[in-house]
Parts: structure tokens; C-alpha cells; sequence
């Protein structure tokens, strides 16, 4: 809507395609940060179609949730949200999903949106040379660059965090994971992920910080 109160996200291929009454994919709206379904009309036969709206088409437009129709279409589709809500507008892009989920890791590596780079291994075949746990008691080496041929790590211990972001150095494969599900001793235990490069939802992986190991 103009007051950018109500509005959706939807892929082109929801939109699209001929439907009556049918469940389509919304990817988030003002009323979810989740994909979720409403029913909306495509009809070859009806001009004033499509109708998309934030819920089930027969509730949406009741409650003033109408969010595009056509052919000068008016009725209580139109009057229970355009007066009240400045209007209503429409945008296409070219997905950057993927592209924006990647900045998450290139802001870290830089230093943006309260992030500290703390330890970096170079490409090659031997994992960190850190013995600490994570913990962040343990410094070596010359803190450097992505570009730095060899293992550093600061002293990050006395840091007060509460997030830790871990990434691959192309940050193509990327975590972001909260401080106290990292800490604690647990073996092939299922702990929560915030978001990756695989989900931008929270989600659990078994992992291993055993005390011996």
C-alpha cells in the first residue's frame, strides 16, 4: 500500500499462470517473516484479475487486505484499503537473494554491522592451529587479510559477544549462530544454526566439543 503498512513479497512464478481460488506462495509479507500460502484468482475470463491479497482472497478483501486488482475494479476490493492506506503500489526486480544472504559474510569480513574478525586459515589441507575450544584465548601469528598465506587468530576472550559468524574464505558457505549454542560440551548433539547460506531460517545440526578432543 502508499503507507507501506500492507504489503508482499511473491516470486514471479506465483503471480503468474492461471488460477481460481488456488494457493499460492508468499515469500513474506507485513504480516509474516515466512513463506507462507494465500488464495488468490488468475482467470482467463475475468478482467479484473489477478487478485493479490495478504490472505485467502474471500477474508483479504473484508478486512482491506487487496493489495493489486485491475480494470478500474472498485467495490469494497478497493475502498476498504486504497482511501485508507494511501494507495497502492507495484515493484519488480531481478532476484538478489543469494547475493544479499553473501553480504552477510562479506560485512563481517569487513568489519560492518558490529562484527570482529577474529581468526583466519588460509586455503589449504590442515584445519585452525587453535587449541582453545574457540574460547578466543589464543593469539598467533599477524592478523592480515583474506589474501594472508598463513593462520592467524586474536585474542578474542575478554570480547563481549554474543554471536558467532563462520564462514569459507569465497564466503560462499556461511553460518551465523548464537555464542551460547557453540559453547557447552556436547558430542553429535543438535545445536541451532540462526541462519547460513543454506536457510535464512534457524534450523539444528549435530556437532561435536568434546573435552578430550
Amino acid at each position: 500500500t502508499g503507507d507501506c503498512q500492507k504489503w508482499l513479497i511473491a516470486k514471479k512464478k506465483e503471480v503468474l499462470g492461471w488460477y481460481s481460488n488456488a494457493q499460492r506462495r508468499i515469500e513474506e509479507s507485513s504480516s509474516s517473516e515466512t513463506p507462507y500460502k494465500a488464495r488468490w484468482y488468475r482467470r482467463t475470463a475475468n478482467k479484473e484479475d489477478p487478485w493479490i491479497t495478504i490472505h485467502d482472497h474471500s477474508g483479504s478483501v473484508h478486512d482491506g487486505e487487496v493489495l493489486y486488482g485491475e480494470n478500474s475494479f472498485g467495490n469494497v476490493h478497493a475502498s476498504n484499503v486504497l482511501p485508507v492506506n494511501n494507495g497502492a503500489n507495484v515493484w519488480v526486480r531481478l532476484s538478489t537473494e543469494g547475493t544479499e544472504a553473501r553480504q552477510r559474510c562479506v560485512s563481517a569480513r569487513n568489519g560492518e554491522d558490529g562484527w570482529t574478525w577474529v581468526r583466519h586459515v588460509p586455503a589449504g589441507d590442515k584445519w585452525h592451529p587453535a587449541k582453545d575450544q574457540l574460547t578466543g584465548a589464543e593469539a598467533y601469528g599477524d592478523k592480515g587479510t583474506q589474501s594472508s598465506d598463513a593462520a592467524w587468530s586474536i585474542k578474542f576472550d575478554s570480547i563481549d559477544f554474543d554471536e558467532f559468524m563462520f564462514a569459507t574464505g569465497d564466503c560462499q558457505k556461511w553460518m551465523r549462530v548464537k555464542k551460547d549454542q557453540v559453547y557447552g560440551w556436547y558430542s553429535n548433539a543438535q545445536r541451532e544454526v540462526q541462519e547460513s547460506s543454506t536457510s535464512k531460517q534457524p534450523y539444528k545440526a549435530r556437532w561435536y566439543r568434546r573435552t578430550n578432543n
